[in-house]
């Protein structure tokens, strides 16, 4: 039970209102706003529901949830406007610091949560390295079970999307799934992710675009 209502508190403020889209299960969904296509398993993580807001704010809230307990992901489409307009790179970095305010402050928002810190923040590097952010956060319930629960941003043009995935912190295995998750996920937006193990976080390199040559005259 402790886990249900961590993980209601973890994705609520963004779900609010969401009417949700009766979808088969084992299909994939196309995003009309992003042109990405998600498929229907990412890993160890199945589709289990969509929700589509005609409000472009709430957007689309993609879920997956992985057969372990306490083991989800959440991917929220969305724009920062009624009326969306191209997102700035100030919007942008602003609106990250929004997010990880509203994670850093959960323990406000339910009782359930005893403490929330952030266990650091991936270096990016690459071309498009100012569209994307990632943050590890540590999440600790009044059952003294502990979350590692990870935050990635990325610009896309008049859209934010934002991926929230959480696993419990004791289970190797659970970690290991949520990495290939965030692989899988990172390949959908041409984002290629390396991970170590060591401290800092892991640094994530974008994929260069390809240059085709120019025809000699």
């Amino acid at each position: 039970m402790k886990q249900i209502l961590l993980l209601t508190v973890l994705t609520l403020f963004l779900t609010a209102g969401a009417a949700p889209t009766s979808l088969p299960k084992n299909v994939p969904y196309s995003d009309e706003n992003t042109g990405v296509v998600f498929p229907p398993v990412l890993g160890a993580f199945r589709k289990t529901e969509i929700r589509i807001n005609s409000n472009p704010v709430v957007g689309t809230r993609i879920q997956y949830s992985g057969d372990r307990m306490g083991c989800t992901a959440d991917i929220f489409i969305y724009s920062l406007g009624e009326r969306p307009e191209q997102i700035t790179q100030w919007e942008f970095q602003r609106h990250y610091k929004e997010l990880r305010n509203c994670i850093l402050d959960l323990k406000a928002v339910s009782s359930k949560i005893e403490e929330v810190e952030s266990a650091g923040e991936w270096k990016i590097s690459g071309e498009k390295s100012d569209i994307i952010r990632r943050e590890l956060f540590l999440i600790r319930t009044d059952g003294e079970e502990t979350y590692r629960s990870e935050l990635i941003v990325i610009l896309c043009g008049d859209r934010i999307v934002k991926l929230r995935i959480s696993v419990p912190s004791s289970q190797k295995e659970a970690i290991r799934e949520s990495d290939e998750f965030i692989n899988q996920f990172s390949k959908l937006f041409d984002i290629q992710v390396f991970f170590r193990s060591s401290n800092p976080p892991p640094v994530i390199k974008l994929r260069q675009e390809k240059k085709t040559a120019k025809p000699k005259s």
